[in-house]
């Protein structure tokens, strides 16, 4: 959009598979986080990139589990 006249002159590749993670903590179908025994942690919720066990990534991803996983943490009980 704007002329670039005079260096210093920097760039940066940035690419999704870069900073892309198959791992990630354990979710059940309603992003609740799933500790050692198969059990949901209470009030703990993960998606994105944070969450495992998808080939998934990108916006997507981000949205989808940040939908699941804030309906579902706002119908869960106050502790």
């Amino acid at each position: 959009m704007y002329k670039i006249e005079r260096p210093k002159f920097y760039a940066a590749a940035i690419v999704i598979v870069w900073h892309d993670s198959y791992g990630g903590l354990r979710i059940n179908r309603k992003c609740q986080v799933i500790d050692t025994d198969g059990n949901p942690i209470p009030g703990l919720y993960a998606g994105c990139e944070a969450s495992g066990g998808g080939n998934q990534h990108g916006l997507g991803r981000g949205l989808v589990h940040a939908y699941i996983a804030g309906t579902n943490a706002h119908e869960e009980p106050a502790a």
